[in-house]
């Protein structure tokens, strides 16, 4: 993975937040990748477009870490330009955005505030319809004002996995740019995978980012992007190309990048670069990085699947959310934010399995972490426990 006219991605090493070793090790990445003076310049508003998925601490890996974005203050400040930190959650609970206690939350307000940067609810800082550049339904995409107001945006996700789309970090993190529930309703309009992420990339090309800087010190291993498992890393990664970053990021996890439809797509669309070959890897060799232990989810058991295996069976071995009664607080946000209306509460929620879309927004939204992913049948989950064994020994 070298060569002068590859597009480079720079990998530095970085094992914990204290916060001086996180300031050295982003500024080495950003240096690495031409320095930061080559994006942004005095006088810029620059956007850090962060994951602020849910109000959960920094510990619980869900969110970007509060080190890592007040290193990107100081720098895009260094240069005397205007940092504005922004995101919008997911889900609502009885139609109020979960955005303002994400922020206190995760600990990014504390480091914004403290350093003079601005912090903006993409929910409430109004909202511009901009025409699909596909020329498809739906034919407007309704993005945050404050990412179409930026001189510059630098997306900063965690690298983390996800139970549907296998992988998030700095395209899917994209989607945020979305207020609200417009979020559900992009859902509702494309109730099958591929139409999903055909619609995530049309987001992503109209607020395609100028860098992306992921938070890989802690990550998040199984069933992401909320109901899995920290996983230190120990790793920052930048790029001018996102597609190129998740891609290596998706190799150093042991996930095969040609697998995740998201990035095979956005390469087809030519937004990025998806093939290993025509990368650059800088900071750190490559061969060091693959982690043999990381969890997968469990949709990407799949991969092992033989080809000979008809769409249908593949149907009965993607997992479905189920949920645990005794987790269950009765909060609702399940019911409320289900793009397909599949859920109704009686004394727990009740899926309509004949309605889902296997969205999982669900699973990636409960608190409490009630909904877990199983196969559809008991000789699916048969299949699945042989593919897990032959995934070990291999």
């Amino acid at each position: 993975m070298s060569g002068e006219n590859q597009v480079r991605v720079a990998v530095v090493k970085c094992r914990n937040y204290e916060q001086d070793l996180v300031d050295r090790q982003v500024d080495r990445c950003l240096q690495l990748m031409g320095g930061l003076s080559r994006y942004v310049k005095k006088g810029d508003r620059v956007l850090l477009k962060v994951n602020l998925l849910s109000p959960e601490p920094p510990e619980k890996a869900i969110t970007t870490h509060p080190a890592v974005v007040a290193a990107l203050i100081k720098r895009v400040q260094a240069l005397g330009a205007h940092p504005v930190v922004g995101d919008s959650s997911g889900g609502l609970i009885v139609g109020r955005s979960r955005t303002h206690r994400s922020f206190i939350k995760s600990g990014i307000k504390e480091v914004a505030d403290r350093l003079g940067a601005e912090t903006v609810n993409f929910d409430t800082a109004g909202v511009v319809a901009v025409d699909n550049p596909r020329g498809v339904k739906p034919r407007q995409l309704h993005i945050a004002k404050p990412v179409l107001d930026a001189d510059v945006v630098i997306t900063v996700p965690k690298l983390k996995t996800h139970s549907a789309a296998l992988f998030t970090g700095a395209v899917k993190n994209m989607y945020g740019t979305v207020p609200g529930a417009l979020k559900m309703e992009y859902h509702r309009l494309a109730p099958r995978p591929a139409d999903f992420t055909r619609i995530l990339l049309d987001i992503f090309q109209v607020t395609k980012p100028h860098l992306a800087v992921m938070d890989g010190i802690m990550t998040m291993e199984g069933n992401g992007p909320a109901a899995g498992s920290p996983k230190h890393l120990g790793l920052i990664l930048a790029s001018s190309d996102s597609v190129a970053l998740d891609a290596v990021a998706c190799h150093i996890i042991g996930l095969n990048p040609e697998r995740v439809s998201t990035l095979q797509q956005a390469a087809e669309r030519n937004l990025g670069q998806a093939c290993l070959a025509k990368i650059q890897v800088v900071g750190t060799d490559i061969a060091e990085l693959p982690v043999g232990d990381f969890k997968l989810p469990s949709n990407a058991l799949l991969e092992r699947v033989p080809s000979f295996i008809g769409s249908y069976l593949l149907g009965m071995l993607r997992a479905r959310p189920v949920i645990q009664k005794d987790k269950c607080t009765g909060c609702r946000i399940c019911v409320d934010n289900c793009p397909a209306g599949a859920i109704r509460f009686a004394d727990r929620p009740l899926v309509d399995y004949r309605t889902c879309i296997d969205c999982l927004c669900c699973h990636e939204l409960c608190p409490q972490r009630a909904f877990i992913l199983t196969p559809r049948s008991a000789a699916a989950r048969r299949l699945v426990k042989l593919l897990e064994k032959r995934k070990r020994h291999s």
